[in-house]
């Protein structure tokens, strides 16, 4: 630890920790060390990992150095630990310019375990040849006579996001404000680029960026300093400094650019359109002074649907949905895009003129101060909350110290935020600020660009044509002994990867004794009440003055027929107005008063229940002095609202269609798994009808009936609404702060009061009536398979090691099948203990019938399966782990009200915790049987390109996306 020297300490009250910034004095490594009471420690080292070309150097070293190292020596020791460890964090990250590797975990043990192995990934990595073919790219055959294709892991990864024409459209804004520096390449990888990448450009890479004089490491939790450094010093003390080339160039002004891009559509989509961003590039993100007036101004033009720049360009009837990410801080050089996809060819250049006449508009006429309060109230309210979700808080902060540390600035500039929210609280009251603000970053600055994205129906297959002739001309160049060469290499790379790890090896992993792992349940304190029919759930948690509520409308009230129309309206309610504001009005009367509103439904089976569980959830936020304010919100959304506005529905609708849309792709296996998941039960085909494939072609569907026949439309929304909005359904939860309850409920009693009560309809709910078989067609180069059985339906009687199984399979066997040898970015299967539904899925796949293959052979892997101690050890902690996730206090309030809902008491959950911690490899043997009996016959349902469905014999079984 004498290695280390204190640059600086600070406290920071509002995150309630402290800070020290610590040099090694060796290296020149810097190390942000921040104390504070979270149980949810988090560690991360992060390195300046610039690329020159878009070959995916930096990607596919983020996952080769977790392919094996000098202290462990296994095939995937980030595999290991997401079997056997209690992490609630674990994963890597590649920026454009940077590469981070975090870890979070509540043990102490086991978090000092993971930072070791991290540590060892990373400076003492093996990347040997091997794993770089399998992580990145190579070329394979399985006899010199077959077709030569590619393989990689992150070569499909790629291929599947540049199959998104989103993520196509953010990369080339990107990529055009910076044609001469790093961001003007694709750090991820251009799949077309991939293949030029050679191994010894790979091992260089590593040896000029991943040393301790270009690290970054970052500690957060209540763990003792002093082992942090110790564990660090053990590792960096080793090391000489040296000089390296990571710094990141400044992209000179230019003068502004034009690009149009082709992206691929299927040729049965009858109306595709175009979409485009306007790009500008800004200041260097260095200063809270000036990012947050920044980051304020992104959201005083697009947070809301009150937002001026947003409503305006939605409002024009020129587009479906916004384009463009607004404000990006996490570049050299801040950058801003906005713009609009579903635009009509002939509308395109009205639309790129609405963007700069709008921002003049505002520059001029100035900006309402509603919009500026508003947009204050939600960026203090988020500073000031740090909800982060899942993603652990310190990761968080993390990620922020980045954005300033990377570049040699201070990396607590936008970490503290007391001082500059008070400096931009007067900055805002200044007449003028964000209106000079405007003309200063958009009218006055000549470096921008717009990118137009336009639709090609042809372009999918002559892309797959162009890679069959590369591929067919690389072979025909190749001499005989080249091909076997090929062969050879493709079959010994198999056969790596079958090859288990030496059990001497695995032993190096730490592990975690079942000693270490709590044999109690997590429980919750739960309040049950009823007012005036109502059932309220309340949780006395410590929430530092926050009430978090949850208005729970009940779907069964409603008929199969209506639940996707509900959805969309659940939205709605939130963005139509009521009848004493328009929509405008009412969206800053939410950002000003709230921590936001948003509504998102509860669907589950439930035993003994073909309908299960159905809510609609209205979330609320806000701080305890506007509990009153927040409820007045909720109170006039359900029951005044402004459905008659036929134009304003229509732009959600849009929206809607749009957003689900660009998320069917790159979400493709949640997308198969909830298609799949229908066929088995009531409530979850309703989810299938609420935000499936199913929800999409309704939405379409709409659109066009507004059109048409709009009074029906209003009149179906009315009737929905009126079902909905009934007391003796209705479900509350709170999370609030114990002495605030009291106060609370008197606040939920008065709104209840003011809800109608009516008699309780339930019209029942069945499965999905879905092709056994089918096939969603989308031009995208890679496939998302799905597969699913149901247990129940075959005798299988629920036991705890069900929690154990799937976890195993995943890092274990769809890990080595799906991944590691498919080549596909990943492989998952998941049991829904509520309906008996077991469902696999694989992302980003370049297989189809080979992955269905080893869906079909799990039953038997797992029936002949042999496990030392250890792994079953390993299994079954990995289990725990996903049994005790990280919550924030919302979060375990809401976790809570699911059970409440599902009926799932302690005492169960406590058996299960015992079944699962006593799991032994008879258990999996029998779960294998299960799935043998379950799979006979099973589901399925696949994303993937037209050629790829008619390859695989699916062809007259499809639909068109």
């Amino acid at each position: 630890m004498k290695n280390f020297e204190s640059m600086y300490v600070r406290e920071l009250p509002e995150l309630n920790a402290k800070a020290t910034l610590y040099r090694h004095r060796t290296t020149g490594a810097r190390v942000l060390s921040m104390e504070t009471d979270d149980v949810n420690k988090c560690f991360g080292i992060s390195f300046r990992t610039p690329p020159k070309n878009s070959t995916g150097v930096a990607h596919i070293l983020e996952h080769t150095v977790l392919c094996g190292s000098r202290k462990y020596p296994v095939k995937d020791p980030f595999v290991q630990l997401l079997k056997g460890s209690l992490q609630t964090f674990l994963n890597a990250f590649t920026y454009p310019d940077k590469t981070c590797y975090p870890v979070a975990s509540q043990n102490l043990k086991d978090f000092h375990n993971l930072v070791d192995v991290y540590l060892d990934s990373v400076f003492h990595p093996l990347i040997a040849e091997d794993f770089f073919m399998q992580e990145g790219w190579h070329y394979e055959m399985a006899e010199p006579e077959a077709d030569l294709t590619i393989k990689g892991v992150v070569y499909n990864e790629m291929k599947g996001v540049y199959s998104s024409p989103d993520a196509l459209l953010g990369e080339l804004s990107q990529q055009s404000l910076f044609p001469d520096v790093t961001y003007g390449f694709d750090s991820g990888g251009d799949p077309r680029r991939i293949p030029d990448l050679t191994y010894d450009d790979f091992r260089a890479f590593h040896a000029s960026h991943y040393h301790p004089s270009n690290a970054y490491v970052f500690f957060y939790g209540d763990d003792p300093v002093e082992d942090r450094l110790r564990l660090l010093g053990a590792y960096l003390d080793a090391y000489r400094p040296i000089d390296l080339d990571s710094g990141i160039e400044l992209q000179r002004s230019r003068p502004p650019v034009r690009i149009e891009k082709p992206f691929a559509v299927s040729p049965d989509d009858p109306s595709p359109k175009p979409m485009f961003t306007v790009n500008w590039m800004l200041s260097e993100p260095l200063s809270a002074e000036s990012v947050y007036p920044l980051q304020l101004l992104d959201r005083i033009l697009l947070e809301t649907p009150a937002s001026p720049l947003r409503r305006a360009l939605v409002e024009s009837g020129l587009g479906e949905d916004l384009a463009g990410g607004g404000l990006e801080t996490h570049l050299r050089q801040t950058t801003f895009s906005v713009g609009l996809k579903g635009v009509k060819p002939e509308n395109l250049a009205k639309a790129e003129a609405l963007v700069f006449e709008t921002l003049e508009r505002l520059a001029g006429e100035g900006i309402e101060r509603e919009d500026v309060d508003a947009a204050l109230n939600s960026f203090e309210f988020d500073l000031r909350e740090n909800n982060t979700g899942g993603f652990p808080q310190g990761l968080s902060i993390m990620l922020r110290a980045l954005n300033t540390w990377i570049y040699d600035a201070d990396p607590l500039e936008l970490v503290a935020f007391e001082q500059p929210l008070t400096n931009l609280k007067q900055q805002a009251k200044r007449k003028g600020f964000f209106e000079n603000l405007l003309r200063k970053c958009f009218l006055e600055n000549r470096h921008r660009s717009v990118v137009v994205l336009k639709p090609d129906a042809g372009l999918a297959e002559r892309e797959e044509k162009r890679e069959t002739r590369r591929l067919a001309a690389v072979k025909a160049a190749m001499t005989p002994a080249q091909r076997e060469d090929v062969v050879h290499t493709t079959r010994r790379l198999l056969e790596l990867q079958s090859a288990p790890d030496r059990p001497e090896d695995l032993a190096k992993i730490p592990l975690l004794s079942r000693k270490d792992l709590d044999p109690k349940i997590k429980t919750v304190e739960r309040r049950t009440s009823r007012l005036d029919e109502a059932t309220v759930v309340a949780h006395p948690l410590h929430v530092n003055g926050i009430l978090y509520l949850d208005v729970g409308l009940d779907l069964h009230a409603l008929e199969p027929d209506e639940l996707p129309l509900a959805s969309i309206l659940a939205g709605a309610l939130l963005e139509m107005g009521t009848e004493k504001e328009d929509y405008v009005a009412l969206s800053q009367r939410i950002a000003k008063t709230t921590g936001g509103i948003y509504a998102s439904p509860f669907l589950s089976a439930i035993e003994g229940s073909n309908g299960g569980i159905g809510r609609l959830l209205l979330h609320a936020k806000c701080m305890l002095p506007q509990t009153r304010a927040t409820l007045d919100i909720l109170r006039d959304v359900l029951l005044r609202p402004d459905l008659a506005n036929r134009e304003r529905f229509r732009q959600i609708v849009l929206e809607t269609k749009a957003e689900m849309e660009a998320a069917l792709v790159p979400n493709g296996h949640r997308a198969v798994m909830t298609r799949l998941r229908a066929r088995y039960d009531g409530a979850l085909a309703a989810a299938e009808r609420m935000s499936g494939v199913d929800a999409l072609f309704f939405a379409r569907r709409l659109a066009e009936a507004i059109e048409s026949d709009w009074p029906s439309v209003q009149r179906r929304l009315e009737r929905i609404r009126a079902k909905l909005v009934n007391r003796k359904a209705l479900t509350i939860n709170l999370t609030v702060d114990p002495d605030a309850l009291p106060a609370s409920l008197d606040a939920v009693r008065e709104f209840v009061d003011d809800l109608p009560s009516g008699a309780l309809e339930s019209p029942a709910w069945q499965p999905a009536d879905l092709p056994k078989i089918e096939a969603l067609l989308a031009p995208t180069q890679v496939n998302f398979v799905g597969c699913a059985g149901n247990l129940y339906e075959t005798g299988y009687a629920l036991h705890g090691s069900a929690l154990v199984v799937p976890g195993y399979l995943r890092t274990a066997w769809l890990w080595e099948k799906i991944r590691v040898r498919g080549g596909a970015y990943g492989g998952l299967c998941a049991f829904d203990q509520w309906s008996g539904t077991f469902v696999f899925a694989s992302y980003r796949d370049p297989n189809l019938e080979r992955t269905l293959e080893t869906y079909k052979a799990t039953a038997d892997y797992l029936k002949n399966l042999k496990l030392s101690a250890d792994e079953l050890t390993r299994a079954i902690i990995g289990a725990i782990g996903s049994l005790d996730a990280y919550r924030l206090p919302d979060a375990r309030g809401r976790a809570d009200l699911h059970r409440f809902l599902l009926g799932y008491d302690d005492a169960t959950r406590q058996k299960l915790r015992d079944q699962a911690l006593s799991t032994t490899v008879e258990d999996f043997r029998a779960f294998g049987e299960a799935l043998s009996a379950a799979f006979s016959d099973p589901a399925v349902s696949v994303i993937c390109s037209p050629e790829a469905a008619k390859t695989a014999g699916i062809a007259r079984r499809t639909r068109v996306l």
